[in-house]
């Protein structure tokens, strides 16, 4: 059986009933965690062109787009809402697999299942075969993507939509085994935009929604795509990375579920810079830092970490753009210091020429940890060198949000209101969380869904 095969089987027999009540618990928050990140970034500077795309293509259509009054058919909400829901850096992050699951997963479950008028119960389930799929494509080949100069999320994310939409809609195996091969097709999205700040990487969790919502329409009327589309001569780990999968992964579907171990981020940056967050908020609530004192921070960095969030240097402790500064280790690591939180407004384009704070960031270096665990969890290792000639250390194996350190549900609800009220009224974003909080119990998700709109 092809590895495609087998993800489709899985698909196919899952059943609402098959699901541990902690996986169920874990989508409902999920679900509530991606449309508040996607509502904030409805406000935010990545939107107009978002809904001009929209608007240039005219129409309207059956599916909500999320912090919009206009509506539009099934693939464009989906792009527009995976595009906004990973807009901010903000959503989640399967560590193994180094995938942002839920802006992939989440908009097409709720937007077919909108279009259709099915239940919480189809679209948990729906969603839970995406997370699970995505999760064991990337964890054959952790960290090799990256690698490799392809964003995990982007490439990966295809199949696991593909998946989701096909199981909403009723896909046999074949028919779904069909979806997965055209998906791979699909798959797409490098790390490019590293050099400048740009954009695009905001758009790549709408893109492989879209994608693989596509791949399961073209499959659902007949056509075909390559059952070996993963472990092919030409297939997808061969093709992209030179490497054959781990099938590990694989063999434990439906026995071990990864969707609950998925981190929620209490920073929208880059989870790599998560733990050194946290390390740093620490150091400077317990030593009663003041930002005059530090001569040098040294964070201790994995080597599959350093392209990403500490190179080039001169980017990374001079931000061009908001987007740069999210993925600078320097930036982001001097702001904790100096301002005692990381937000939103961490990252708003007045502070990245603020003089006190880029002075901080060009003393914040970073050394290579030979003995780390990455990407087996994203680990955090500060060194505040102050100069009276004390050297302060935190060392943390994981950042809060991840499976070793796990928000409690309150926060994350509490970050979900924070998020919407950006875009939504106090008495809409009750309404929405209760509903969001019973998302297995709705008989119809338009419920819900209608509630994201302003």
């Amino acid at each position: 059986m092809t590895l495609a095969r087998r993800l489709a089987t899985f698909a196919a027999a899952l059943d609402f009933a098959d699901l541990p009540s902690d996986v169920v618990a874990s989508v409902r928050l999920r679900t509530l965690d991606i449309l508040g990140i996607a509502l904030a970034a409805s406000t935010g500077e990545t939107a107009p062109s978002v809904m001009g795309a929209l608007e240039g293509w005219g129409g309207a259509g059956e599916c909500t787009v999320v912090g919009a009054k206009r509506t539009a058919a099934a693939p464009l909400a989906i792009l527009a809402n995976g595009a906004l829901a990973h807009s901010l850096d903000f959503d989640d992050t399967h560590a193994s697999s180094i995938t942002h699951a839920s802006a992939v997963v989440v908009p097409v479950a709720l937007a077919l299942g909108e279009a259709a008028g099915l239940g919480g119960r189809a679209v948990v389930t729906a969603a839970v075969a995406g997370y699970e799929a995505i999760a064991r494509l990337g964890m054959a080949a952790p960290g090799a993507f990256h690698a490799r100069g392809w964003h995990a999320t982007a490439v990966c994310g295809p199949f696991a939509a593909a998946l989701v939409a096909g199981r909403i809609e009723g896909l046999d195996v074949d028919r779904l085994t069909a979806a997965l091969g055209i998906a791979g097709s699909f798959a797409s999205g490098g790390l490019e935009y590293l050099e400048d700040g740009s954009w695009v990487k905001r758009v790549h969790a709408g893109w492989a929604g879209h994608a693989g919502a596509v791949a399961a329409a073209l499959a659902r009327g007949g056509f075909t795509g390559p059952a070996t589309i993963l472990d092919g001569r030409f297939g997808f780990y061969r093709t992209f990375l030179g490497t054959e999968p781990d099938l590990a992964p694989f063999a434990t579907l439906g026995s071990r579920w990864e969707t609950p171990g998925i981190g929620f981020k209490p920073y929208p940056c880059c989870h790599y810079n998560h733990a050194y967050l946290d390390c740093a908020l620490e150091l400077r609530r317990a030593h009663g830092l003041a930002v005059d004192d530090v001569e040098e921070v040294e964070c201790r960095v994995p080597a599959g970490e350093v392209p990403i969030v500490c190179e080039p240097r001169a980017a990374k402790v001079r931000p061009r753009t908001s987007y740069d500064a999210q993925f600078s280790l320097p930036y982001s690591v001097a702001s904790a210091l100096l301002d005692g939180r990381v937000g939103l407004d961490t990252y708003a384009p007045e502070r990245l020429v603020e003089a006190r704070r880029l002075a901080l960031a060009g003393r914040v270096v970073h050394a290579i940890d030979p003995d780390s665990t990455f990407p087996h969890g994203f680990p955090g290792w500060v060194r505040v060198r102050l100069r009276d000639g004390r050297t302060l250390e935190a060392r943390v194996p994981d950042g809060r949000g991840s499976l070793a350190c796990p928000l409690p549900p309150e926060a994350i609800v509490d970050k979900f209101r924070d998020n919407a009220g950006r875009a939504l009224g106090p008495a809409q974003v009750d309404e929405l969380a209760r509903a969001v909080l019973e998302l297995d119990t709705l008989a119809d998700v338009r419920v819900l869904t209608a509630l994201c709109r302003p």
